[in-house]
């Protein structure tokens, strides 16, 4: 009996979804709270950072006359980083932008390309602040490339732009320790380290890779019971018919933690990967985006092969003073 089968249908159109689904789209976490700072004058940024003199005793003996005086200003150095250049170059063909593509729509290729170029830059702007990238000027084959917060954290100098050695990061505020071995102990140290450096019990952001966000929850949940070191669990079972097992806010005796995920600490750029061992402990006051010039998109000549364009940024991470920061650097 003649019949028209699907297998050898002619003429079918093609069923596609209107539908574009992008797996990896992982937030930015610093770039979205560090506050914006002053439009920069020149790509090298400099401002000033100050600590207070040591404490002197008293006693001053009645009627003694003032025979000595004080530099308020002994103390004061200059910190600087480098405005970086981000770009993103968008382009697609004449025929392509003149298509009709399901989930994008007719001649809006283009536009959609912008918009998602646009996103990707501002991740890698986010990549770099939370990278370990040491600061490096222009020297015509390099561009200039800012500080990242893995470099302004650190106990020894930067070898380009260091911080002054009364500014540097006290190395009790940096662990190291191996993920699997890290306690509350350790942690509680290093915001004890902060609060010598600033002297009051601030509430952090904790920018944390995967793996520092699991122990936090881990180390919380289990501790050593004094008496026979036995672990003792405590669990918050939450609404009824639901199980929490997250830590989210940290508050030791020093002050508090408040931990953020992020993807992106740490960065590799040659094996596109980050550090899931990887924290940040920052006072979000201490720290600003100074853009030259700010996100934009600017379209360039159409040379017969297709609409094509630029999305760039030149931005600069200021770290007003890394003195009273944390960080937690584990390398497995």
């Amino acid at each position: 009996m003649a019949q028209t089968f699907d297998r050898s249908q002619v003429g079918k159109r093609e069923s596609l979804s209107d539908i574009i689904a992008v797996v990896d789209a992982k937030k930015t976490p610093l770039v979205s709270s560090i506050s914006k700072g002053s439009d920069p004058a020149n790509s090298l940024m400099q401002w000033q950072a100050d600590a207070y003199a040591a404490p002197i005793a008293g006693g001053i003996v009645d009627g003694a006359e003032v025979t000595t005086t004080e530099d308020a200003a002994e103390n004061r150095r200059i910190l600087s980083n480098y405005t970086e250049e981000f770009r993103r170059t968008p382009k697609v063909s004449k025929r392509a932008n003149l298509s009709n593509v399901a989930g994008i729509g007719m001649k809006q290729e283009m536009a959609k390309a912008i918009v998602k170029k646009q996103f990707e830059a501002k991740r890698d702007v986010e990549v770099a602040i939370s990278s370990d990238n040491v600061a490096r000027a222009d020297d015509g084959s390099s561009g200039f490339r800012g500080h990242g917060l893995g470099s302004w954290i650190k106990a020894t100098a930067q070898t380009v732009l260091p911080v002054d050695s009364a500014f540097l990061t006290p190395s009790a505020s940096i662990d190291t320790t191996a993920m699997a071995s890290l306690t509350t102990a350790l942690v509680n140290g290093v915001m004890e380290s902060q609060y010598g450096q600033v002297g009051s019990e601030n509430t952090y952001m904790l920018v944390c890779g995967t793996s520092l966000k699991k122990q936090f929850t881990k180390m919380v949940g289990y501790q050593p019971d004094l008496a026979s070191n036995t672990a003792i669990k405590r669990t918050s079972r939450g609404d009824e018919g639901k199980w929490m097992d997250n830590i989210q806010v940290f508050t030791g005796d020093f002050g508090t933690y408040e931990l953020v995920l992020s993807n992106w600490l740490g960065w590799n750029y040659s094996t596109s990967a980050n550090s899931t061992f990887r924290g940040y402990a920052l006072d979000m006051d201490m720290l600003e985006l100074r853009y030259q010039q700010p996100f934009k998109y600017d379209p360039l000549p159409d040379l017969g092969g297709g609409p094509r364009g630029v999305i760039s940024a030149i931005v600069g991470l200021v770290c007003k003073n890394p003195k009273g920061l944390g960080k937690f650097a584990a390398t497995s």
